[in-house]
Parts: C-alpha cells; structure tokens; sequence
C-alpha cells in the first residue's frame, strides 16, 4: 500500500484538479497560505462524491479515511468539517418539500399539479433507479396556457439549485417533425442528443402527429427503461449514420436511458393517449399529473406578476418609468379566455409593450408615462393623451374582403356558402365563450369546374377570411402541384409533402390538378403523398385548411383513392361555367382594373362571342381567362391603332375595332 504522504499528495491533486506536484507544497511554506481553511472546507465539500468514490478505489475503511483526513488538518493546520449538504443523489424528504414550495410559488394556480410533479421526481429516489436505463416517466397533461412547459423548465432549474443534478436543460422532442418512417434517421439523430447530453429532462410533445414507428420506440423506452435499433450504427462528427461493415468500431445497436427523466406533454384525454402508445404504456407510467385552468384569484396573480413585469422591463430595456392603472389589469382578466388559459393575454402584453418602444422612439426625452384602458388603450405623457386600439385590425380587413367577394361576377352560391361557414364558426366562437358545446367544423374543401372559373380566386378570399375570424393564424395560400409534393426517387415523397404542408401551417393548402396525385394503383410515390396529406390534415386539423381543386370528373375519380380521403373533405363545391353575360362583364372589370374603359358599342358583341365560344367547347374555353386574354390582346390592338391615328383622346377606351372577335 502507498505511503500516508503518496495518498495525501494523490488525494488532494485529485480533489483540487491541480496539474503540479503537491511535493512543492509541502517543501514551500509560502504555497500553503493560498490555501485557506475556508477554501479547503469548500472543496471537500464540492467533492464528497469523489471522496466516496475514491475510498472504494484504494479499499480504504472509515479508520484509514479519519486518519487520512487528520494528517491533512495537522499538515496544513486547518479543520476539515463534514458537510451537512444534501449528498448528490440522496435528497431528502425535506429538499423536496421545499422544492413543492418553490415551484408553486413559480406556477401560480397549479398547487396539485406541482405536488404531484414533484412526487414524480422524488420517486426514483425512494424506490432506486438503473442509472443505464430511464429513471422516470411523466405523463403531464391539461390545456394549452395552464403552465405545463413552465412547470418543466422550472423543476429542471431548482433540481440543479438544490444540487440534484448538475444541469438545468431541457431537450425538447416535438413529435410533430417525425411523421413518416423515411425520417428515421432525424428521429434517432435528435433523441441520441436528448440521451446522451447534459439535460435531465426530456420533453416529449405533439407525439400523437408522430409516425407509429417512432412512438414504438418510445414506448420501449418507457416500459424497459432502454430501445434497440433495427440497424447498426457508428458515431461520425458526433453524427449517427448507419454502420456498413461488421468490422466498423464503437457500433451503436441500442439506446440507453442514461438516468433521463421523460415527461410526455399533451392535451388529449389518458384513452386518447392510450390509442397512441398503449395500455401497457399508460400502466407502466406512474405518475399521471393534470394542470387545471387557472381559478379566479390565481388569474388576478398572474396579470399582477404580468403587468410587472412589464414595467420592470420598460424600466431596463426603455429607461421609462411606466405606471398603469388598475383599469389595465381588469382588461386583461375581460380578454381572458379559459380554453387558452393565459395564452390569451400574453400577446396583448406583448403588444402593449412594443407600442411604448414605438411612443420611445418617436418622442426625445421621454421619462415618464401613465397607461389606463377606456375601450382603447390610453397613453399619457408630456402632456399628450393618445387613445391606441389594442384590438386588431380585422374589421377593415373583413370590409375589404366583403368587397372584393361583391366585386367577383357570377359565383353567387359559392358566395353565400363561404358566409354560412363564417357564420357558423362565429356562433361556435360565442358558445365556447359561454361554456357551451361547439360543433366540429370540416373546413377542407374541393373545388371541382373546369378551369378559368375562380377557384384561385376563391381559395386565396378563404384563407383570408379564415384568418379574420382567428380560425387560421397566418392565413398565407400555399398553391402548389404534384410536382411540388411528389419525390422523384423512394423516401423522398414524405419529407418533401412534410416540407410543403409545414409551410402551410396557419394557412390554406391550395392543390391544383389534384386528381393528378393519382396515378393508378401502381403510382406508390402519388400514393404515399396522398397518405402523408390526409395523416397531416387529422394532426393539424386546427391550423390548417386543404382545398383540392381540379375538373369534376377527374376529382370524383380521384376521391376514391384514399378511403381517408373522401371522409375528410365534407364541402364539395362545384364552380360553374360563366355565362357570356358573366364574362362580358369580366372583361370590363379586367379593363377597368387596366384604366381601360370598353366602349358601349362592344356589349353586344362580347355577349354573344363569349356565349358562343362557350357553348362549343366550355371545359378548354379558359373561362375568365378568356376574357382577360381577349382585353389584353385588345390592348395591344389599341396602342397600335393609335400611334398610326395620332388620334391620343381616346387612349383610355377600347372599341370594338380592337377586339377580334372572328
């Protein structure tokens, strides 16, 4: 065994993680005073894990470690007290208690759900965990704004500040970026990361969009603690990529749960989660914890902590002094909206906040400055009042919506469906306000008729009209073909319609030609993109309105492709040829959009030439393209007529002369 001396001068190199020789220490008095008593009592309490593990390597006992300890106190002539900190990994009854104590105080209104939570963490504690396998699994349920990304975060911090773990990340896996089997490779990529790096806890959400074979490993993960890999892989630029040799080092067929905590986020009901993963998967998890809407005095907390925050920070960031009245508070409990919880309000704090950056920056000077609400937000400052509507502008949108719908010829019936629909979903809007039972809305669409009859048109005034009624959070038209959602080599399709239909989230799919989509029984790229679009349109169903648009009878063809497919778009509206009437009138509102006027003289005649050509052969006449066509080529008619005429009084209308209408 080494000597006394060789164990000391090892012992403390390996506490203090100095890379000189401790034989200087001893041979240099002035060394010695670098370390105070303070400093060593610090040390050797950071590092009484290392003690432990330490003891066991060199089989020391408790005797030779007292003797050990008394060598070091009479060498450098201090004492050495034992800690009576919470020893990593052995918290106390009492931590957590005071843990539950903090953590309520962080979550405001959610006492149960906190006790609960924190029972899920203290838990592995009691009855020992695999540090090689997951160490506990939290189903963490309830509304959208009751706090539940909040409760995570905010365990995940005090766990490190009571020194139970020595990180306070959280990895974040949204299940939603997961949804065919052909993005495995990312799937493995980002939960490897999640296992092996510095975070304790693991989030894993929205994993009912997620492809089944991802939520499989999921729940191996969850019932034995560990999941095999169907292939073999190596580790490259800390890259996983798929092993192509037997003979390849460090070979990765299995992922450990590395002592991780998971904790499965959702809104759905335990039978609904149970669909994704399981009844052994909701057995096996122990701790169920459900977030409730926020009652009364705790809404009142949270607006207080909101409103100052929001001073504190105008404060730092605007050097404004900002004092609101209690009326500014009450407005903010009127907008409170239960289903959203307080997720309603935080957007028009936010709000708020940058209106007083933008009154900062326009006036020099600015100290002070007094909010109150009176049906809009009142500013006063250097002796100015400003009334500011804290409301958004969709009412002037609505109004121009309305116009433009009034200003499209023809498509009566379509018109007063779109406002049937609006209405209904206002209605539905007024009774979850009451707390009353709404009706589900099918908001994807077919538009079937042949082409030129205002199914663009009509889709992008969707999109927009959706968005005004705060169905839809963007409201953008993403128009694509099959070219845009069909791969050209296997594994492609899904992540390139994945790629699509993110980019459509908030807004509305618009899909031309879309019987084109398929192809025959044998078309397995048209196919799996169909599949990939209707799994899309169940998991987004709140943020996402699909229109199918193409000719009647290749569409009717087209729905009995996917039996999913069919199912899931109850509004089908057919758009119908213009009448000659109709395009007459198109064409003088192309002119006129041109600041072009059509003589009188021409009305007659268009009539009866848009009638005509019509009648023989409507499906490729081009419809209001038609129209639009004929001015534009009228147009160019004109300019020449009137260069050669110098005749430049007229230069504004078209006559009949310049249409051809043989």
């Amino acid at each position: 065994m080494a000597s006394v001396h060789e164990e000391k001068e090892k012992m403390l190199a390996d506490f203090f993680s100095k890379k000189r020789s401790f034989s200087n220490i001893y041979n240099d008095s002035t060394d010695i005073l670098k370390f105070t008593e303070n400093e060593l009592n610090s040390l050797m309490a950071e590092n009484q894990k290392q003690i432990e593990e330490m003891s066991k390597e060199f089989d020391y006992s408790d005797e030779d470690l007292k003797k050990l300890k008394s060598e070091i106190e009479k060498d450098f002539n201090v004492k050495i007290e034992t800690p009576e900190t919470v020893v990593m990994g052995k918290a106390s009854k009492e931590v957590f208690n005071n843990i539950y104590e903090d953590l309520k105080r962080m979550v405001i209104g959610e006492d149960e759900a906190c006790k609960d939570f924190v029972t899920a963490f203290r838990r592995p504690y009691v009855i020992g965990s695999d540090p090689k396998k997951i160490r506990n699994s939290v189903l963490l349920t309830g509304s959208n704004g009751t706090g539940r990304h909040m409760m995570v975060n905010s365990m995940a911090t005090l766990l490190k500040q009571y020194g139970l773990t020595t990180s306070s990340e959280v990895f974040t896996l949204d299940m939603s970026r997961y949804q065919s089997s052909s993005q495995e490779i990312l799937f493995l990529q980002d939960i490897y990361v999640a296992l092996n790096g510095k975070n304790p806890i693991i989030i894993v959400e929205k994993f009912e969009e997620s492809s089944p074979i991802f939520n499989r490993m999921l729940t191996q993960l969850v019932l034995e603690g560990e999941c095999d890999l169907n292939k073999r892989y190596t580790l490259k630029n800390n890259q996983l990529i798929e092993a192509t040799s037997t003979l390849s080092g460090n070979i990765i067929d299995s992922l450990s749960g590395n002592n991780k905590t998971l904790v499965f986020i959702s809104e759905l009901k335990t039978s609904k989660i149970m669909d994704v993963f399981g009844k052994a998967f909701i057995d096996k998890i122990e701790d169920k914890v459900q977030t409730q809407k926020l009652d009364e005095e705790s809404l009142k907390i949270i607006i207080e902590q909101l409103v100052d925050s929001l001073i504190k920070r105008c404060e730092g960031q605007l050097e404004l002094k900002v004092e609101c009245d209690p009326s500014i508070n009450d407005y903010l409990k009127s907008i409170y909206e239960p289903n959203d919880g307080i997720d309603s309000i935080t957007p028009v704090v936010s709000r708020i906040y940058n209106i007083l950056v933008n009154i900062t920056l326009e006036n020099d000077n600015l100290e002070n400055i007094k909010l109150s609400y009176d049906e809009k937000l009142v500013a006063s400052f250097n002796e100015k009042v400003e009334n500011i509507s804290l409301q958004d502008d969709t009412s002037k949108e609505r109004e121009d919506i309305q116009k433009e719908l009034d200003d499209i010829v023809g498509l009566e019936e379509i018109k007063k469906y779109l406002l049937s629909l609006e209405n209904l979903i206002k209605i539905n809007q007024i009774r979850k306000q009451k707390g009353l039972k709404t009706n589900e809305i099918s908001k994807h669409m077919i538009f079937t008729g042949n082409p030129g009859t205002g199914k663009t048109t009509i889709a992008r005034l969707v999109s927009r009209m959706m968005k005004a009624c705060g169905i839809l959070e963007q409201g953008q038209l993403v128009e694509v073909t099959r070219a845009d959602l069909v791969g050209k080599y296997v594994g492609h399709t899904a992540p390139l319609t994945m790629q699509v239909i993110q980019s459509a989230l908030g807004g509305v799919l618009f899909i031309d030609e879309a019987y084109s989509l398929y192809r025959g029984k044998d078309d397995s790229f048209g196919l799996e993109a169909i599949d990939t679009l209707v799994k899309a349109m169940e998991d987004h169903r709140d943020d996402l309105i699909v229109i199918l648009a193409g000719y009647t009878k290749e569409m009717s063809e087209f729905l009995e492709a996917n039996s999913g497919l069919k199912s899931r778009f109850a509004n089908i509206i057919e758009f119908p040829d213009y009448t000659g009437e109709e395009l007459m009138k198109i064409a003088k509102s192309v002119a006129k959009g041109k600041d072009y006027i059509i003589d009188e003289e021409c009305t007659n005649p268009l009539r009866d030439y848009f009638t005509l050509v019509q009648s023989r052969n409507d499906k490729n006449s081009g419809n209001g393209r038609l129209a639009r066509n004929l001015v534009e080529e009228a147009i160019l008619n004109q300019s020449k007529r009137i260069l050669e005429s110098s005749d430049e009084e007229g230069m504004n209308v078209l006559k009949l002369e310049d249409f051809n209408l043989n």
